[in-house]
């Protein structure tokens, strides 16, 4: 079996790693993407941390669609990749109104094909939200404890200061 690649930005080898288990169709991921995206990127650069973006192919109908765009996403080109999520974030409201907004989207706007790998990354990421006892998104870990905040009540700037105190203590 190859090894399965996730979006991951920064230093291997930082001191502090985040995981985030997210689904592009979700609008509470949204918000928490938002945040980490301002929140994590000096600490990126600097080499501090690791961010591993995980997406969760769910079954609910609304997230369903994030599956479709994250099967063209190409993991090995990160920088590219996360400039296509933000944009599908940025986006949301518009293509998660059906499969086919979704897939015009992705192979004809986006010019993005299915990705081989991306079965078998959805398949080792439900295995592991199995082991780890995930069921909902966004969930968070830092340096694999989970990282406590609401998605339905907290607002990107909540969600950014909880972070920031979080990455420092």
């Amino acid at each position: 079996m190859t090894e399965i690649q996730h979006l991951t930005l920064g230093n291997k080898d930082a001191n502090i790693t985040v995981e985030a288990f997210i689904n592009f169709a979700c609008p509470y991921c949204a918000h928490y993407f938002a945040a980490a995206d301002e929140v994590l990127e000096p600490y990126i650069n600097d080499g501090s941390v690791q961010y591993v973006i995980k997406h969760f192919d769910k079954t609910k109908q609304r997230l369903l669609k994030g599956t479709v765009a994250n099967i063209h996403l190409d993991y090995n080109d990160p920088e590219e990749t996360l400039k296509i999520i933000r944009h599908l974030y940025d986006t949301q409201e518009e293509w998660t109104l059906n499969f086919e907004t979704i897939e015009r989207k992705m192979e004809y706007d986006l010019s993005l094909s299915p990705q081989k790998n991306a079965d078998d990354r959805s398949l080792a990421i439900h295995q592991e939200t199995f082991e780890r006892g995930i069921k909902g998104i966004p969930t968070v870990f830092i340096n694999n404890e989970k990282f406590e905040f609401s998605p339905t009540e907290d607002d990107v700037a909540t969600i950014q200061e909880k972070l920031k105190k979080a990455l420092e203590s």
